[in-house]
């Protein structure tokens, strides 16, 4: 299974690393790729959509560990 997980780094504070969970899990790291080549950044507005553009904000598809 994977998922979208979207990262920020702060100078002070560190990263900020968050599970999208609107966009669902998926079977391939492909579907998970190519959700986000169609959502983003076309579902972002303001200040999330400028930190997208200044590379500040990014998204990748994470696998998830399963149990064990």
């Amino acid at each position: 299974m994977w998922a979208i997980v979207a990262v920020t780094l702060h100078l002070l504070a560190g990263p900020d690393v968050y599970v999208i969970t609107d966009a669902g899990t998926f079977e391939t790291k492909e579907a998970c790729e190519a959700e986000i080549a169609k959502s983003v950044p076309a579902k972002l507005e303001g200040a999330a959509l400028e930190e997208y553009k200044a590379g500040s904000r990014g998204y990748m598809c994470i696998k998830a560990i399963e149990p064990k």
